[in-house]
């Protein structure tokens, strides 16, 4: 009897000790789910982005916070100019990349699986900077224009504004490239007298103001739907790696709020990557893009989709025809807003 109670007496002890050992399996495991994925296991992934302006700002957010690496990514930011960017994308040397519809659409025009997944700049951030003798659009008429490289945003953009000026881009100006290098290029060209007037958007704008040039019309202001800025990838690589690209939109969902809700470390950021010291430069850029143009939920605006197919068909009859939709892809975002996701984040910030 005695050794019966004794045997029953050790399978209760052990019962409890599995039992224990059970919840704190269980317990680890709620904590493993929870936690970042370790440096291992993170998935490795280049991004481009195709100038050193807000309009491509949202991934360094990102990166900078840390965002990448809490959802599993190991995140490399590439930093390749315009056009350069677009056969980097399509040559599959990185899968991922922020850049205008302008440039994007091309490539899709051509029969490749171009896709946009979300947008944080669906309106003309670009204003028509000229010297300061030019006063009115039509003072503009027979002179030389500056551009970074023809098919950018900043080629785009120029027309857009020139048309809603009520000027022809082919017959009253002439337009010619800068080359690389961003607005920074342009800026100096302008201080060089090489052109006359040329776009810039904040935080060159405050540095053409000093320099003495005049900001002739702003695209915002005019209310010019544009896709300047956005999230770039192939359909192939989404079918291959549909869990990868739902979490870097994800990301990029949490880089938006991260920057609006966090003002000094954004600021911090921007002087990082756009490489200006000007706290009053920096503070309109912050205000132009984060405050004013980036959305909580970053859909891609269809009215600056239908702009960019009109523009590419005046140098590609196939646009006319062409199916903006398949330009597009917005479940990722539609499922992170539809989840409360987004809600829920900025309702912690209040």
């Amino acid at each position: 009897m005695g050794k019966k109670l004794m045997y029953s007496a050790l399978a209760m002890e052990a019962t409890k000790k599995s039992t224990r050992a059970m919840i704190v399996a269980c317990a680890l495991v709620a904590i493993w789910a929870c936690a970042p994925a370790a440096a291992g296991s993170q998935e490795r992934l280049k991004i481009i982005y195709s100038q050193f302006t807000m309009t491509n700002s949202a991934p360094w957010f990102a990166h900078e916070a840390g965002l990448f690496e809490r959802h599993g990514i190991s995140a490399e930011l590439v930093y390749v100019d315009s056009t350069p960017a677009v056969h980097a994308l399509t040559a599959g040397q990185a899968p991922i990349a922020t850049m205008s519809g302008g440039l994007a659409v091309g490539p899709y025009l051509n029969g490749l699986d171009i896709v946009m997944l979300g947008a944080w700049c669906n309106l003309l951030s670009y204003q028509l900077i000229t010297r300061p003798e030019i006063r009115r659009p039509e003072d503009l008429r027979g002179k030389v224009i500056g551009i970074g490289r023809f098919g950018a945003a900043a080629d785009w953009g120029l027309r857009l504004i020139l048309r809603k000026l009520g000027l022809n881009e082919a017959r009253d100006v002439q337009i010619i490239q800068a080359g690389g290098g961003g607005p920074a290029t342009r800026l100096a060209a302008m201080q060089a007298k090489k052109f006359d007037a040329t776009v810039l958007d904040p935080p060159s704008t405050v540095q053409a103001r000093r320099a003495g040039f005049r900001a002739l019309a702003d695209g915002a202001e005019l209310g010019i739907p544009f896709l300047q800025g956005g999230l770039v990838t192939r359909r192939s690589f989404v079918s291959s790696h549909e869990d990868v690209v739902r979490r870097v939109v994800r990301v990029l969902v949490e880089a938006i709020h991260y920057a609006k809700t966090n003002r000094e470390a954004a600021l911090a950021v921007m002087q990082k990557y756009l490489r200006i010291q000007d706290r009053e430069a920096l503070e309109e850029a912050y205000e132009a893009f984060v405050i004013k143009q980036f959305p909580r939920v970053p859909y891609v605006n269809p009215a600056a989709v239908q702009t960019i197919f009109e523009l590419a068909a005046a140098r590609d009859p196939r646009a006319q025809t062409a199916d903006p939709q398949g330009f597009v892809d917005l479940r990722f975002v539609r499922e992170i807003e539809q989840s409360g996701f987004i809600d829920r984040l900025y309702a912690q910030s209040r």
